[in-house]
């Protein structure tokens, strides 16, 4: 047998499940949230830092091309004296130290005039110069920026040359710049923001930077890659962002800015170290979350299951004693919400169901009596046989086109009289029972008994009882008109009156007397025979007080010779104890 889960354990359940659920929900989204947010904020601030790098470039860009017109300027000045030239470019490279290696003039065989102490004193050709005039010469109104090279004085680094015009032989300036000094501000940056910096040239030279920290690169003969991708296919993507594999499957992320004034590429690459260390102190915060989340649930599911299974358990326990016939129980719920609400309310129902069993008792064998009287007349034998009397006159009278009408009023009054007898029906219907009916007894005695229907707006649905009308219009034509003697109309009103219902027969036949009226509505007819015709008058009469109340039912009045007029009251609201 499946084993029960009470409903105070379903609730905790179910609000434990979703208060945790939730918190769970709304955790993870904001873990994920705070995830990208962090990724996107390490995006824009490196960024940033290859902007000021850019900017520091271009700077020192300025600072060289100002070195060299200086440099012109000078030599044009004193072309002929060479050593104000010597004196000078020493001055501006004493001057520039800090980021220059050396400052010096070509010559056309390749000899210079250097600032540096190195260069002051071999002065010998070089063929490593070569290149640098050649390129001084043939872009004689520009500056040329070499790609780095070991030069013999300054080391690794990257030359600056411009052709000097106007002189009477051929001669470039260089400016060798300190590439250490710009690797060593790369390194600042890489330490202090835990970056991985490079500065590389349009062909994937590196010029500065990963020396010190490696990590997952592959630099080899001053260019580099990682895993399978070279740096002259990472300058050639046109994307700034990418992200990469190592050779040990670790994933980077790779961001490039070209510089605004060289030819120059700068590089960050960042495994994501400085973002794990981030995530970190936010998983532990997001663990402790999901702790006091489970707590919190179960909290709060503790006591919501506790606030219902104390008034449910009460009412658990009202109700078993009810199922046991104890209707009197009571166990009292003193709270405002709607608990309470629901257990006064059961005991309201209790009472009320004291009280109408007590009535059902008092009215069980008046109803059932009455009922059985409905049910007795609904199919009328000497109405059956005097039907079927009046089709056999109208055949031997040779009134054949009658008898369809006769046979299908028939049935229709057949049909609706076998129906449930307690069952209401609408007015409408009613009247359609009594114009059938009318319509045999028109035929059965040979009369015209005209059937008149006044009916207020709104009324034809109202809702009566089955076989209320056809009896009382057979009391019309019965007593009124002495059984089909002498024929006349038969008015059907219905029509409200304050908050009643009123619906009345009149007939304009011979009426009652006064001392019979008072008897018509309080006993039933005594003749068996007579029984067996009609349904009393003080059936219906019963049965409408018996629903309603005693204030309504029927009222009958009379004036002989004149009219008669029977009314059958309503309630115009609701009817009480309707199903």
């Amino acid at each position: 047998m499946r084993r029960r889960i009470s409903l105070p354990l379903k609730l905790f359940l179910i609000v434990f499940a979703f208060v945790l659920s939730c918190i769970i929900l709304i955790s993870q989204l904001s873990y994920r949230y705070v995830q990208k947010e962090i990724r996107t904020t390490d995006v824009y601030y490196t960024n940033q830092i290859l902007d000021k790098i850019d900017q520091y470039f271009t700077v020192n860009f300025s600072s060289f091309q100002t070195i060299l017109f200086s440099v012109e300027s000078s030599v044009k000045a004193n072309i002929d004296n060479t050593d104000v030239i010597k004196k000078q470019l020493r001055e501006l490279y004493e001057l520039n130290s800090s980021y220059v290696s050396n400052i010096y003039l070509i010559q056309s065989d390749l000899s210079i005039l250097g600032g540096s102490t190195a260069t002051r004193i071999f002065d010998e050709p070089l063929a490593e110069r070569e290149p640098l005039f050649a390129a001084a010469d043939q872009n004689r109104r520009t500056t040329f920026v070499s790609d780095p090279y070991k030069s013999k004085y300054s080391g690794w680094t990257v030359t600056m040359v411009r052709y000097l015009n106007g002189t009477p032989f051929p001669m470039a300036i260089a400016v060798d710049l300190d590439l250490n000094a710009i690797e060593e501000t790369l390194f600042k940056i890489n330490r202090q923001e835990q970056m991985n910096l490079a500065l590389i040239t349009a062909s994937g030279k590196i010029i500065a930077g990963f020396s010190e920290n490696k990590g997952s690169l592959n630099i080899q003969d001053h260019t580099f890659s990682i895993g399978e991708t070279s740096a002259e296919q990472i300058l050639d993507t046109a994307e700034t962002s990418l992200q990469l594999h190592t050779k040990e499957g670790t994933q980077v992320s790779l961001l490039k800015k070209p510089t605004e004034k060289f030819n120059w590429t700068i590089i960050s690459i960042n495994d994501e170290s400085r973002l794990k260390a981030a995530l970190s102190r936010l998983e532990t915060y997001y663990i402790e979350l999901l702790a006091a989340g489970f707590l919190l649930s179960l909290f709060v599911s503790f006591f919501i299951a506790k606030y219902i299974r104390t008034p449910l358990y009460a009412l658990k326990t009202k109700m078993k004693r009810v199922e046991q016939g104890l209707l009197t129980t009571t166990i009292s719920i003193n709270r405002n919400d709607e608990f309470g609400d629901l257990s006064r309310a059961f005991d309201r129902m209790l009472q009320q169901i004291v009280e109408l069993i007590r009535g059902a008792e008092l009215h069980h064998d008046l109803e059932r009596k009455l009922e059985i009287q409905v049910l007795q007349s609904q199919i009328n034998p000497h109405f059956l046989y005097n039907t079927l009397g009046s089709i056999s006159n109208v055949i031997r009278l040779g009134q054949i086109e009658k008898v369809d009408v006769v046979i299908e009023s028939l049935i229709s009054i057949l049909e609706y009289g076998i129906a449930d007898a307690s069952e209401k029906v609408s007015l409408r219907q009613e009247l359609q029972n009594v114009s059938d009916y009318i319509a045999i007894q028109n035929i059965r005695y040979n009369r015209s008994f005209q059937l008149i229907e006044d009916i207020e707006a709104g009324l034809t649905d109202f809702p009566v009882f089955r076989m209320l009308l056809q009896p009382l219009v057979e009391n019309s034509i019965f007593h009124g008109y002495n059984g089909g003697g002498i024929e006349g109309p038969i008015t059907i009103h219905a029509y409200r009156e304050g908050g009643r219902v009123i619906i009345e027969v009149v007939d304009q036949g011979e009426g009652i007397p006064a001392d019979t009226i008072q008897h018509i509505l309080t006993s039933e007819p005594s003749d068996v025979e007579l029984k067996r015709k009609r349904i009393g008058l003080n059936n219906i009469h019963d049965r409408i007080r018996l629903h309603y109340g005693e204030q309504f039912g029927l009222q009958i009045t009379s004036i002989p010779k004149e009219i008669t007029r029977v009314q059958a009251v309503f309630p115009a609201g609701l009817f009480k104890g309707d199903a």
